[in-house]
């Protein structure tokens, strides 16, 4: 693995899903996914239904849906489970596919059920992953699982620079933006 660059990020926020007076709420699950799904910006628009989402949302085995059922299955989950877990995955350089990121968090383990989005409308490609948990990650667990996940996506950025649709993506780019000029 090449050390000349930054390694991946893997961060995780925790939300508890009661009330104050103790009432189970979905609000940080339905929250997340329409920013997931929308952005920041486009979150007020996506619940009027005049924005587009920024990507498909994936589950484990590699199955997709919809927004509407994964914010329906978030909204079910969070009424279920004592906690709802935020996931942020970043590469510095490859852009994954949801498929590489859905890899990594299988390979990884102690997820059985979760959904990802990804985003690469930004200088990092990375994406949001849902979860859901009645317990929080014992400490040790958590840093094999980040270390475990870290190491899978660099190896799958690694595998994404090397590819040669990459290198030709990238010389066309450089094409475009640098025309060869003739020198009189």
């Amino acid at each position: 693995m090449n050390n000349s660059h930054p390694s991946p990020i893997v961060r995780i926020k925790r939300d508890r899903n009661r009330t104050r007076t103790g009432k189970r709420t979905a609000k940080a699950a339905r929250k997340a996914a329409i920013y997931f799904a929308y952005g920041r910006e486009l979150s007020n628009q996506a619940t009027a239904g005049q924005a587009r989402q920024r990507g498909q949302w994936l589950g484990p085995d590699g199955k997709t849906y919809s927004h509407e059922a994964a914010l329906a299955w978030a909204q079910d989950a969070a009424k279920t489970y004592e906690y709802t877990f935020q996931a942020l995955l970043s590469v510095p350089q490859g852009r994954l596919t949801a498929e590489d990121y859905g890899q990594a968090l299988e390979q990884a383990g102690i997820l059985p059920d979760w959904r990802l989005v990804v985003h690469d409308d930004t200088a990092f490609s990375h994406a949001h992953v849902l979860f859901f948990r009645d317990k929080l990650i014992e400490k040790e667990k958590y840093l094999r699982w980040q270390a475990k996940i870290s190491q899978m996506l660099a190896i799958s950025e690694q595998q994404r620079l090397s590819e040669p649709e990459v290198e030709k993506g990238l010389s066309h780019n450089l094409e475009r933006s640098m025309p060869e000029v003739e020198l009189e």
